[in-house]
């Protein structure tokens, strides 16, 4: 049995390894020799969070596959005209800056990203890690204080976040794996707010575990048989570690929030859609 599968046995949600002290100095110690040797590698977060915000349990050599997300993701959202180099973009669930991370590094001739990007997130390390590797001029990092038993236990247990945004001040709000960790009520809040901070005919894409597109893994690692409300969860311990959502509900929830068009952007074998709504 393969390494990830043993530790969905033994935990829901791998991102609680990387609290335990053990865990941390352990994989950061792993980290030592790549970091040192390849340059590309030393400017991004330490082991510890880039397993913290997913891998794909790939505790040992994740650098590649940590890149490459946020790689992909901005040549999608560029070439859609989702964004453009000089825009407004939010990205809630920032985690430890993986899409920041190609904005503050892209440069082309003289061409280099103009716009301002904001991260929003609960965890306070990965927020701190980046206030202090992102310049602040383009960059700026806030808090939420929503709880979550997979990621931020402390939290405040509230299901209405004000985003610290001025109104239709952002260009582009997406989120590449938030919505697969919300309950109903704070995921519905933040359709309402990221529609409060988009300009008009601004944008909003969320990746979403979704029961009509469901990953590959569905079935086996994956099974969302449990419910609560309208959010289907993996497990009832720690129900936010996966939540999936029928997309008739997540497209009703748009057009209730004043989205003028929501669709669902997938491929086959995909493990997140993408929920696209515009304002």
């Amino acid at each position: 049995m393969k390494f990830d599968k043993v530790l969905r046995k033994v935990i829901p949600s791998a991102a609680k390894l990387t609290y335990n002290p053990i865990f941390k100095h352990l994989v950061n110690a792993i980290d030592f020799v790549p970091r040192h040797i390849f340059r590309e590698f030393a400017n991004i977060p330490p082991n510890h969070l880039r397993i913290r915000v997913g891998v794909g349990n790939r505790i040992v050599a994740n650098h590649i596959f940590y890149l490459n997300e946020g790689r992909d993701f901005w040549i999608h959202a560029i070439h859609s005209g989702l964004c453009r180099l000089d825009s407004h973009v939010l990205d809630i669930g920032c985690g430890c800056g993986r899409f920041a991370q190609h904005l503050r590094d892209y440069k082309f001739k003289q061409e280099i990203f103009s716009g301002h990007y904001v991260g929003i997130d609960i965890d306070e390390e990965c927020l701190n890690w980046c206030r202090q590797n992102f310049d602040s001029e383009r960059f700026s990092f806030h808090r939420s204080n929503h709880v979550s038993k997979a990621y931020n236990v402390a939290g405040k247990g509230e299901d209405s976040y004000a985003l610290p945004i001025a109104n239709e001040s952002i260009d582009f709000v997406f989120s590449t794996s938030v919505f697969t960790h919300l309950l109903e009520p704070e995921m519905v809040n933040y359709y309402r707010e990221s529609f409060r901070v988009l300009k008009p005919g601004g944008s909003m894409a969320m990746y979403c575990f979704s029961m009509d597109h469901p990953p590959p893994t569905f079935g086996d690692r994956h099974t969302f048989r449990f419910r609560i409300g309208n959010s289907h969860v993996e497990s009832m311990a720690v129900p936010e570690a996966a939540v999936a959502y029928e997309e008739a509900f997540l497209f009703k929830v748009a057009s209730e929030t004043g989205f003028r068009s929501a669709e669902m952007i997938f491929a086959p074998d995909d493990w997140q859609p993408m929920l696209l709504c515009r304002k």
